[in-house]
Formats: structure tokens, C-alpha cells, sequence
């Protein structure tokens, strides 16, 4: 009899980290699982660890060379037995019962296609960081808006169908992005969720690099982006794409109009294809407008910057956002005189 879930970990190197990892499964409070553990051309001791346990449920595959995550991700489609697929980096760790808790999950929403949940952060040697909690949007409707300008998933915490995962042909060529990519897609087609409970324990360490960091990261999230707005039947200039770009690098680098006229864009498009819920979704818009606003210092044109009527209502502002932009403004005018 097959298994109810695969949990699938890709292994490269791993040797510091993966027995906790494995171990963190072996102890699940939901048993009938198979954890299929592909390397991808380790050189360290990754494998020597791997085979130290004794559970049949393990099932290591070895790549014939160095493959690379998207390939070592997409051979999960031909050899997952199980009815849904969990993925648990070779570094992190999982709540004893995070299995469990998304089986569960599935059981009583057959309807959605993805489920995950928070994290906790955990140092080198799996000891809390300060302000551990790592957590991430609640709702379909919350998760599929956020997706839009960034990742709304912890890629350790995440159950697909695995029907689902084969019918939209796995991972796309996008690493190191390439979980964001697939994310995009199957919300497009599905509801998704994240349980509001951790379910793992994300580790940081010297290895850990942030996808924008490498110039092919940026070159693939960037590539993400435009889909996206073609997506959306928006047209978009370079000026349009690096601002939408700058959201998710959190670094405000286009100036006010672009970012305008992004968002006037977004607004229109939804309205036309009804892709989100309206009102939340532009509440959304006037947000990020704000932030923009408050962390680019716009100074004394702050309130009419925040009050613009292709973005504001009433309805959207708290007095909290205007007060900073109040300040702003008024900071600027003083500035100005003297």
C-alpha cells in the first residue's frame, strides 16, 4: 500500500545539518509517510548520514551528476508515491506534528492545492534567534494578493497534491526563484493556504543566501515580474518593471510617478479580470503606496502624495499613516524655510 505523504528533501552537501532534519521527520506523529531523499552529487559526508538510519521508509535516490535544485526538485514527479508531496529543506527541521496537522488540513478542504504555515528561526546549532517567528499571510484570498509582489510561502512548510504538482509539470527553470514561480501558478489555478501555526524550524547559516543576491536570482525574480504583468494584459515599460521589481527587494529605487503609475495600472487590470477581491485588493495598493512614501522621505509632498485620487479613500487610510505623512510634510516645509 502507498503511502499517504512523500516528504520529499533534495540534499547537496548536506552532511551538517540533514540528520536533525531526517530525524525531525522519523519522529512525525503521522506515520504513513515515505521520505524520498534525493542527492544531488554530494561531495561531503551527506551520505554516509543518510545511511546511518534504519527505516524503511527512507528512500534515498542519488542524481547521476550534479543536477541543481530545479532538476533535483522535478524528479519528486516521477517517483512520489504518496497522495501529497512535503517538502523539508536538508537544513530545517519540522514540528513533530506538522504532518499531521496538514493531512488534516486536506482532509477537511479537499478543495485546496496547497497548504503551509510559519516558521521558527534557528541559528547553527538549532539554537532560537532573537525575534524567531517567522510568518507568513493567512486566507486564499490574503495569500494570492500578497503573491503578486512577493513570496507568501515558507518553502519548508509546504504540502501540494500531488496530482496537482504533476498536472502543472513540477518546478519551471527559474532557480534560484524557481518554488515563487510554481507558487504563482498553481494560486492562479487553486486555492492555497497557510495554517496559522508553525510548522518548522528554518535554519540560518554561512550557506544561506538570499535569491537577490546573485545576479541570476535577480535576473529570474525580475523575469517573474514581467509574467506577471503580462499576466495582468499590462503593458509594461523598464520603468514600470523596476518598480514593481523594487517592491519585493524592498528598496524604493524608481521615483513617485512609476510607481503611480504601477499601481494605477494594477488597480485598472483588476478591475477588468476581477482576479482579486477588489476593495482588499486596493487597500493593498494604497499600503505599499504608503510605505513607499514614508521610507522614500517624500517630505513636504507627502500628504498629497498619500491623498492622491487614483490610489486613496478614505476608507483605506488610518490615522496612524496619516500622522507620518503629516510629519513628513511638515518636516519638509521646515526644511524648505530654513
Amino acid at each position: 500500500m502507498n503511502p499517504k505523504i512523500t516528504v520529499f528533501m533534495a540534499a547537496y552537501n548536506a552532511a551538517s545539518y540533514i540528520q536533525e532534519s531526517i530525524q525531525s521527520i522519523l519522529d512525525q506523529t503521522f506515520e504513513n509517510f515515505e521520505l524520498l531523499i534525493v542527492n544531488d552529487g554530494s561531495t561531503d559526508e551527506t551520505v554516509v548520514v543518510i545511511n546511518s538510519f534504519k527505516d524503511s521508509r527512507i528512500r534515498l535516490i542519488h542524481n547521476d551528476k550534479n543536477r541543481g535544485l530545479t532538476y533535483t526538485r522535478n524528479v519528486v514527479l516521477n517517483e512520489a508515491k504518496g497522495e501529497y508531496i512535503a517538502i523539508l529543506d536538508s537544513d530545517d527541521v519540522a514540528i513533530t506534528n506538522r504532518l499531521e496537522l496538514q493531512y488534516n488540513f486536506f482532509q477537511e478542504h479537499p478543495e485546496y492545492a496547497l497548504c503551509g504555515g510559519h516558521g521558527s528561526v534557528i541559528d547553527e546549532a538549532s539554537k532560537p534567534v532573537v525575534d524567531n517567528r517567522f510568518t507568513v499571510p493567512i486566507g486564499p484570498d490574503k495569500i494570492k494578493m500578497t503573491l503578486l509582489f512577493q513570496n507568501t510561502f515558507i518553502n519548508s512548510t509546504v504540502m501540494y497534491k500531488t496530482t496537482v504538482l504533476k498536472e502543472l509539470n513540477g518546478y519551471n527553470d527559474y532557480a534560484p526563484a524557481e518554488d515563487y514561480e510554481l507558487f504563482i501558478r498553481l494560486s492562479d489555478k487553486y486555492p492555497v493556504a497557510n495554517l496559522d501555526t508553525i510548522l518548522v524550524k528554518y535554519r540560518i547559516h554561512g550557506s544561506n543566501t538570499s535569491i537577490l543576491q546573485s545576479e541570476t536570482g535577480r535576473l529570474k525574480v525580475r523575469s517573474i515580474k514581467e509574467k506577471q504583468l503580462t499576466n495582468l494584459q499590462i503593458k509594461a515599460d523598464k520603468k514600470i518593471i523596476d518598480a514593481f521589481f523594487s517592491i519585493l527587494e524592498w528598496n524604493y529605487r524608481a521615483n513617485f510617478a512609476d510607481y503611480l503609475s504601477l499601481f494605477t495600472k494594477l488597480k485598472a487590470a483588476n478591475k477588468d479580470l476581477h482576479k482579486y477581491p477588489e476593495i482588499p485588493f486596493e487597500k493593498m495598493l494604497f499600503n505599499y503606496w504608503f510605505e513607499i512614501i514614508y521610507t522614500k522621505k517624500a517630505k513636504m509632498n507627502a500628504l498629497p502624495l498619500l491623498l492622491n485620487k487614483n490610489i486613496f479613500k478614505w476608507s483605506y487610510v488610518n490615522f496612524r499613516q496619516l500622522r507620518k505623512a503629516f510629519k513628513l510634510s511638515i518636516k519638509g516645509i521646515g526644511q524648505l524655510s530654513t
